[in-house]
C-alpha cells in the first residue's frame, strides 16, 4: 500500500489532475450553495413584499371607503 502511495505521488501530473478535479467539485457545490442561500433570500424578501402589497391594497380599500364617506357627507350637507 505504501508503495503505491509512494509511486502516485512520483507521479506529480496525476496527483494533480486529482486534486483538479475535486478543487473543480467544490467550486461547483460552493457555486450551487451561494446560488440557494441568495434564492432563499430573494423567497423571503418576495414573501415579504407580497405581504406589503396585500396591506396596501386593503389601505386603499380603507382609504376609498372614507373619500366615498366624505363625498356623502359633503353632499348631505351641500
Amino acid at each position: 500500500m505504501y508503495e503505491e502511495i509512494y509511486e502516485l505521488c512520483q507521479n506529480t501530473e496525476k496527483v494533480m489532475g486529482m486534486f483538479s478535479k475535486e478543487l473543480l467539485e467544490l467550486d461547483r457545490n460552493t457555486v450551487q450553495y451561494m446560488i440557494d442561500v441568495m434564492q432563499d433570500k430573494i423567497d423571503e424578501k418576495d414573501a415579504a413584499l407580497q405581504k406589503k402589497d396585500i396591506a396596501l391594497q386593503e389601505k386603499e380599500a380603507e382609504l376609498q371607503a372614507l373619500r366615498k364617506q366624505l363625498a356623502e357627507l359633503k353632499n348631505e350637507t351641500a
